[in-house]
Parts: C-alpha cells; structure tokens; sequence
C-alpha cells in the first residue's frame, strides 16, 4: 500500500475550514480558475500516460489531506489500482461508490476525488475530454479542501513545467496507430513514474519502469477491490501475465 509522498505537505491538516454541501458540490463551485486553466493548457502538450499521472497527484493531495479523520481503506487502495493502471487501464475495475454512503466535508471530498479519477482513467485515453474535465475538477477540488493553498500552489506550476518538459505530446503515427482501441497501453506514452511529482529528486524521465514495476508486483487483487482479477483481465483481451510490466511497445 502506498504512504504520503513527500511533496505533498500540509500546514494544521486537522483544520476542516472550506464550505462543504454535498447537495450542491460541482465544478463551478470550486474556484480557483486560475490553477484550473494552467493545468488544463499543460495537460494538452502532454502525453496521455502522464495526464493520467497528473490526475493521481492531483488525487493524492486530496487523499492525503484527510488522512486520520476516517477511517475508510478504499482511498489509499484506489490510489495503488490508479497507478497500477497508469500501466495498463485494464487494470483497473470498473466500479461505483454510493453516493449516499459518501458524506461530509471529509468523505464527502473524498467521494468526488475518487469518482472522478475513476471516470477520467477508465474513459480518458479514448475520450480525452473526460480526462481533462477531470483535471479541472480536481485541480480546484484539492484547491478547495487544502488547509492551506501556500504548498500545493508552489509545487503545482513546477510540476506542469517538468512535465511539459519530459513528456512532450508527439504526433501518433497514423501507419502504427491502434486503429481498433485494442490496446489502449501502447497508446499512452512512455512510462511515468510517481516521483517525477518530487521536485526535490532531479529527473530525467528514464526511471518509470522500476516504480510501476515495484507498484505492480506489490498489489495484490485479492485484497484491493478497486483492481481487476486475472478472469476479468483475460475477458479484457488483456496479453501477457497480469501485474507483471511488459516491454513497452508503442504506437505513438
């Protein structure tokens, strides 16, 4: 299971001082337009697999803030299965949290972080808006829940410069495009590792593989209700041995 990554930082997490109606929650609530439309320009000049990384740290500062005033496990297995399917989409469950069962200023956040990482990582490499709705949700939904803004709006426009930087967008090659969505992997670009979000560690984009290596043979389906089992990869047309990273082919 994964821990708090160092650059996500809190000053008095405890301090629960936002508006929070679980009744009229939406987007446009939110705020914080400015950070919104940074990440949403970034997002379009980047390679789908790190939009879909970027979605999960953006998560995470989410997660993380409220962590020790629940009790509930689904947030921190739904981050494994998400960085699980940074590797692969399959990987990840399709699911629903009730709504109803979801509520409050901590878990009612919590509700709408994963619901819509969910939505955006099980439909964004086909649907590419629904991944960037979702980066816009999100952005101003960790804005929103933060104690403090001050960390999470010195670390966020760094991390959009390094991955703008590492992860350039390239133009899919129409000769090996995956015409027939068969193999949504292949199409999302080289491998992101989740300390590329650490500004504190130098990085050059060479080390992904190790750290969804690590993510994928740590996870266990058996006890993670958000990842997919070996039967229900297989009726996916998923290749290979699950949770085992394979060589990265691409038609990008």
């Amino acid at each position: 299971m994964l821990h708090t990554p160092p650059w996500v930082r809190f000053h008095d997490a405890g301090r629960l001082h936002f508006r929070w109606d679980d009744a009229v929650l939406s987007a446009r609530h939110l705020g914080s337009d400015t950070q919104a439309n940074a990440v949403f320009r970034a997002a379009q000049r980047l390679e789908p697999r790190a939009r879909l990384a970027l979605a999960i740290a953006l998560t995470e500062w989410i997660v993380w803030r409220f962590e020790g005033l629940h009790s509930r496990r689904e947030p921190g297995a739904f981050l494994e299965a998400a960085w699980c399917a940074t590797a692969d989409p399959r990987y990840l469950r399709s699911f629903e949290l009730l709504r109803a069962e979801w509520r409050g200023p901590v878990e009612g956040p919590l509700w709408c972080a994963l619901t819509h990482l969910g939505h955006a990582m099980s439909r964004g490499v086909d649907f590419p808006r629904h991944l960037f709705d979702a980066l816009v949700y999100l952005t101003g939904l960790a804005m929103h829940v933060q104690p403090s803004a001050g960390p999470l709006m010195a670390w966020l426009p760094l991390v959009l410069d390094r991955l703008v930087l590492v992860y350039p967008v390239t133009p899919e090659d129409p000769l090996v495009a995956d015409l027939f969505a068969s193999d949504s992997a292949a199409r999302l670009g080289p491998w992101v590792p989740r300390e590329v979000f650490d500004l504190a560690i130098p990085f050059d984009g060479n080390t992904g593989r190790a750290f969804l290596e690590g993510v994928l043979a740590t996870a266990r389906w058996e006890d993670n209700p958000f990842l997919a089992t070996p039967a229900e990869l297989r009726a996916a047309r998923f290749a290979g041995k699950p949770y085992e990273l394979v060589r990265l082919t691409t038609s990008r």
